[in-house]
């Protein structure tokens, strides 16, 4: 199940930035609990289901600090797909890239009134204890350039109870 994100519209920079460590917050979720979808199976790489412990940090070139958040959560996937990190249903990722356990690929967003059409880059890699996805964007809105760039940790603590 896909979670419903009611996202207001953006109307200056800083809510761009702040709605853009929310999406990371919220991408890096639908990344633990959505199915795989219908890409090929070389467009995928494993996970082992069970639960992990989850850190996320979000960098924007309009912040000065960067955002941190912890949670621990049961993922029942056991494959990840570029489609599960795209940051909105505008985006699409290209270039797609598989090496073993890892997965990169070049991502573009159409933009819409939520956000700035963006740009990006995203490697996911994947162990039997950890999974790991970094994604950087880069877009510009009222005239500035705005980069978010995050990364999501999870270490495997166990199976899910």
């Amino acid at each position: 199940m896909v979670p419903v994100i009611n996202i207001p519209e953006l109307h200056n920079i800083m809510e761009v930035v702040d709605y853009m460590y929310r999406l990371a917050i919220i991408v890096s979720l639908m990344v633990l609990v959505s199915s795989s979808g219908s890409w090929a199976a070389n467009d995928s790489i494993t996970v082992v289901p069970g639960n992990y412990k989850i850190k996320t940090t979000t960098r924007s070139n309009l912040s000065p600090n960067p955002k941190t958040d912890t949670e621990e959560q049961c993922i029942m996937d056991t494959s990840f797909n570029p489609k599960m990190a795209l940051p909105d249903e505008s985006c699409s990722a290209i270039n797609v890239k598989k090496n073993g356990n890892k997965l990169s690929f070049d991502f573009k967003c159409e933009g819409n009134q939520r956000m700035p059409a963006m740009t990006g880059k995203a490697d996911a890699n994947t162990t039997s204890s950890t999974l790991s996805l970094h994604y950087k964007m880069v877009g510009v809105m009222q005239g500035q350039e705005v980069s978010v760039d995050s990364t999501f940790e999870g270490k495997r603590t166990g199976d899910c109870s």
